[in-house]
């Protein structure tokens, strides 16, 4: 509750924000995505069954199909005056924050509880608000500050969580729990 809480607070403490009822649709129907494709992933990892190449690839193949007519409508190919740059800046972000990020996720989520998974994702927003304010010099605001710590106390304390409950498994001889 207190990363629920920490990230209401990150997102609109500051009193600028405004919520569009569409990109409030958009924002569930990707949770909604979001939470399936981890607790899938935490099934088939407990199985002994995924392999975090082919789950990437899956995800990637389901998204591409989805967005495909959004991107249709847009244009497929972005017009610019410098195409070795684009396609530099395209494989970049295809690799290194895509593929690499995600498959590395799938493989950590395949071995780590689904609850536990999901709150430590809610270190993202932390690390953009860090990034907006280190990089393109946004004010951190005392909600913003507040918001964070929330949410990293969160965080920490579900992995403090995690470690008890892999001792105690351990201890007893038997699995972690899912």
């Amino acid at each position: 509750m207190g990363a629920l809480a920490g990230l209401a607070v990150l997102v609109l403490g500051s009193g600028e924000a405004t919520a569009d009822p569409w990109g409030i649709l958009l924002a569930l129907l990707s949770a909604g995505g979001y939470s399936t494709m981890t607790l899938l992933t935490r099934r088939w990892g407990r199985n002994g069954g995924l392999d975090a190449s082919r789950t990437t690839v899956g995800a990637f193949a389901v998204t591409s199909v989805l967005l495909l007519p959004f991107a249709a409508v847009e244009g497929l190919v972005p017009y610019t005056g410098d195409p070795g740059l684009l396609l530099c800046l395209l494989v970049y972000v295809a690799a290194v924050p895509t593929a690499l990020a995600y498959g590395l996720y799938f493989a950590g989520a395949a071995v780590v509880r689904s609850a536990t998974v999901s709150v430590i994702m809610l270190i993202e927003p932390v690390s953009a608000a860090v990034l907006a304010v280190a990089l393109l010099g946004e004010r951190l605001t005392p909600a913003m500050l507040a918001g964070t710590l929330l949410m990293l106390g969160s965080v920490a304390g579900l992995a403090i969580d995690e470690a008890r409950g892999a001792r105690t498994c351990r201890a007893e001889g038997g699995a972690a729990p899912a």
